[in-house]
């Protein structure tokens, strides 16, 4: 397999691995202070070949809804719907684990 293809068990192991280590600095549990964020459409961010302007709101405790949901449930929908909302709230981690 070439080196530019990603093998979903290298990103699992990679995710799992970084919310350890979240988890062993800032503890198991999290609270959503600043739940607002901004958004920038994926299919916009993949672009370069211009400048993005579809930038929305995105919120932390609505990814936290959809996430308990998805669980609760065993159904994530869809794939991109899931991923959506777990990438809100990765980034809300990645927030709070920065210096």
């Amino acid at each position: 397999m070439s080196d530019d293809v990603l093998r979903i068990e290298e990103l699992r192991t990679a995710v799992g691995l970084a919310l350890d280590q979240f988890v062993a600095e800032f503890g198991a549990e999290v609270p959503v202070r600043r739940s607002l964020y901004w958004h920038l459409d994926v299919e916009e961010s993949f672009d370069m070949s211009r400048q993005p302007s579809g930038f929305t709101v995105g919120s932390a405790i609505d990814d936290l809804a959809e996430v308990r949901q998805i669980v609760a449930e065993q159904d994530p929908f869809s794939a991109w719907h899931a991923l959506a909302h777990v990438v809100g709230l990765l980034r809300m981690l990645e927030l709070t684990a920065r210096p």
